[in-house]
């Protein structure tokens, strides 16, 4: 059965020589906070490609011969370098602290019994800063299937990242949170990054930003396939940031800035593109969420949620979307059939969003609104549903 986007988050254990992280699930409207190291910057002009091979050996510096593994050539690059990954199976756990170009050629990273940490990648810090990912299928992890944090400028691009969070949810290795572990690709305080034309399925969630050491935002989520994460979100923007003074200002925190573009996100257990602030804090504002297919979540098609006083949710742009088939938003006090777009605020009313140009099939409702101000360019959509509308 398919959750709401809402309620306690897990606890994962990350890099547990450096740091224990909390982090929280695609859906997720909860927060904490959660430190991450970072390296010194590395820099020189990147020599030959290093090479790695399932008949490789773990010796030299992995450029006349291939290595063994990925971590060791990683040990032996720096920054700037080139890792070619031949195709295999390579049975670990990828940490990455310096900017590389880690390149698969058929190559798999499964993380079946890794456990420092239980995910299949995790890009750290700000020497990081420029990382690509490319080329693999990243499966088995118990937590992320690609975990990128505290950094900028990242891409993650045509890999295939499927059957990953197998810890979850309900297990007790997800440390004092009754939900699942995490989702396949988790960016959390991260810039600039790219993540585009990979193929997530059969998680328990799919993509998650989200903004527990600082700001997440001017990131382009495009092109990709998210499909049959059957259990949580396929696509979610979610601010867990805490505060019971104000929401959170820019140069601080939030999910802010990003782009979701292109997409096609079907048969997710909830929504299929959510916007959401979760604890007193948190803000999730100027998004855009343009050119989208979602049909057959579990939730509504797209939503956009503020729970808490002192948060900030505003200005959020919903264009140019296809929806059809898709649930109900559970959250949202007048949603009570399938709906294409759902907006909800508990408390702060939301100033202003632009709801333009989407196209929804297939649903009870077309559009859900309740406590925010103002909606723009609602003629422009098409809604071929027997309720069009419903604001309150």
């Amino acid at each position: 059965m398919s959750r709401p986007c809402q309620g306690p988050r897990r606890r994962s254990l990350l890099l547990p020589l450096l740091f224990v992280a909390p982090i929280f699930a695609a859906c997720s409207d909860s927060a904490d906070r959660v430190l991450a190291p970072s390296e010194p910057s590395l820099s020189r002009t990147a020599g030959p490609a290093l090479h790695v091979s399932t008949t490789g050996t773990d010796t030299g510096d992995c450029t006349a011969t291939p290595c063994r593994t990925i971590n060791y050539a990683i040990s032996q690059a720096s920054a700037g370098d080139v890792i070619s990954v031949a195709a295999g199976t390579y049975s670990e756990s990828v940490s990455i602290t310096k900017r590389l170009s880690l390149v698969g050629e058929g190559a798999t990273i499964d993380a079946t019994g890794q456990s420092s940490p239980p995910n299949a990648i995790v890009i750290s810090g700000a020497a990081a800063e420029g990382t690509t990912v490319t080329g693999f299928t990243v499966q088995h992890a118990g937590l992320e299937g690609i975990f990128v944090v505290q950094t900028s400028r990242v891409t993650i691009e045509n890999n295939l990242v499927r059957d990953n969070d197998t810890y979850g949810p309900f297990n007790p290795l997800c440390a004092d949170q009754p939900d699942d572990c995490g989702e396949a690709i988790h960016l959390q305080t991260v810039t600039n990054a790219i993540v585009r034309n990979n193929v997530v399925r059969d998680n328990v969630g799919g993509i998650l930003l989200t903004d527990e050491n600082g700001p997440t935002s001017g990131n382009m989520i495009r092109d990709n396939s998210v499909l049959d994460n059957t259990l949580d979100c396929g696509i979610t923007l979610a601010s867990h940031w805490f505060s019971l003074q104000a929401p959170a200002a820019p140069d601080v925190a939030g999910v802010y800035r990003n782009t979701v573009q292109h997409n096609t996100s079907n048969g997710n257990g909830a929504a299929g593109i959510g916007v959401f602030a979760g604890p007193p804090g948190a803000a999730a504002w100027g998004n855009t969420v343009v050119g989208n297919t979602a049909n057959n979540n579990g939730a509504g098609g797209i939503m956009i949620h503020s729970h808490t006083p002192f948060q900030f949710v505003d200005n959020n742009v919903v264009t140019n979307n296809t929806l059809s088939g898709n649930g109900i938003d559970t959250d949202n006090p007048i949603d009570d059939a399938p709906t294409g777009i759902s907006i909800f605020s508990a408390v702060i009313p939301i100033p202003s969003t632009v709801v333009a140009a989407n196209r929804v099939t297939g649903e009870h409702y077309g559009i859900v609104s309740y406590n925010a101000v103002k909606l723009s360019g609602l003629p422009s959509n098409k809604l071929d549903v027997p309720v069009p509308t419903r604001i309150q």
